[in-house]
């Protein structure tokens, strides 16, 4: 059930209950799938959502152009949930980072997955992808949803108008988006923490750029959030035939050892499911103030100015959302059944 959305309204924020029959939110879904596994997890929630009837995915950007399986391997994830049709912008060039424990290996089964996007080179430009997404739609109806570095949003907010739009990139975004969704930083972060999506493999040089150009209602989820939803040993129960599970497998084989783990905080999931249900019964909201950002991507939340940035605290018992999350993640696909 989706429980509301928490907006903008006349300078102040609000969660709004989402009434029968009213309009699903229509999501851009960002990833960085590389390093880590939660991004997959959290695609996987967003495709269940979908096969639910909460959300509309409207595609997908694959913001990490230094591994050219990334666009694949999110083409494999949407192709196993039965929409194998949805856009794909990626990254062209080398932003990022090329290691990855998983993303190659499922990229190039195809013969297992049936996608046809291998490498980035048989992806569309990420920027034009996502302005053809936005210029399709109604104004103020889009949900981006940021599970990564910012650089490919940041890429969009400077891009000129072309085929897609006579709007410049900032424009296009105040006219067609709702809100942000970002899985990034800590809150309130008073020790000067780093968190990797700000202030590692490059993000740091788009973090605070981004944070400061963005001028719609943001809302975000800090890395205290999705580190004590730990989630996996459920999916690893399923065959390599799905692809989240594969990528979930092969992370874990890769880092090994003795101690090889079957859990991952789910960081990432928190912010598909905060983008589609609300935060309530799940968080709560802090309003009222701005995430400023230093130079090296770290972030602290300011009282003042008021810019219309939001971020969740802990409300629900985390293994009571462990559960909603993992029962999503592993939900046999409707095209499956």
């Amino acid at each position: 059930m989706r429980q509301g959305f928490v907006i903008a309204v006349a300078g102040m924020w609000v969660c709004l209950p989402v009434a029968m029959g009213a309009e699903i939110p229509k999501v851009i879904f960002d990833t960085d799938m590389t390093g880590d596994c939660d991004d997959c997890g959290a695609l996987a929630v967003l495709h269940a959502l979908a096969d639910r009837g909460e959300v509309e995915i409207l595609g997908c950007i694959a913001s990490f152009g230094s591994n050219p399986y990334v666009a694949g391997c999110v083409d494999a994830i949407n192709t196993y949930y039965g929409r194998g049709d949805l856009p794909i912008g990626a990254e062209q060039g080398d932003f990022g980072t090329p290691e990855s424990l998983y993303v190659e290996a499922i990229a190039k089964d195809t013969a297992r997955y049936g996608h046809s996007i291998v490498t980035k080179s048989d992806a569309p430009d990420h920027v034009s992808v996502y302005r053809r997404l936005l210029a399709g739609q109604p104004d103020g109806s889009v949900t981006i949803v940021t599970v990564g570095r910012l650089k490919g949003l940041y890429d969009l907010l400077l891009s000129e108008p072309d085929e897609n739009s006579d709007l410049d990139g900032d424009t296009l975004v105040q006219r067609k988006v709702l809100r942000w969704v970002c899985m990034g930083g800590h809150y309130p972060n008073v020790d000067g923490k780093k968190e990797a999506n700000f202030c590692t493999r490059g993000g740091d040089a788009y973090t605070k750029k981004m944070v400061e150009r963005w001028r719609l209602p943001a809302v975000f989820g800090g890395w205290e959030v999705g580190d004590r939803i730990l989630t996996g040993p459920a999916l690893l129960r399923q065959s390599d035939d799905n692809p989240v599970a594969r990528a979930y497998r092969l992370f874990f084989d890769g880092v090994g050892g003795p101690n090889k783990p079957t859990t991952r905080p789910s960081w990432d999931q928190t912010a598909v499911l905060l983008a589609v249900r609300g935060a309530a019964p799940y968080w709560d909201v802090v309003t009222g103030g701005c995430n400023e950002i230093h130079e090296d991507g770290v972030n602290v939340w300011r009282a003042e100015p008021d810019k219309g940035h939001a971020y969740i605290v802990e409300r629900q018992d985390p293994k009571e959302v462990t559960a909603v999350i993992s029962g999503l993640m592993t939900q046999t696909p409707r095209a499956r059944k």
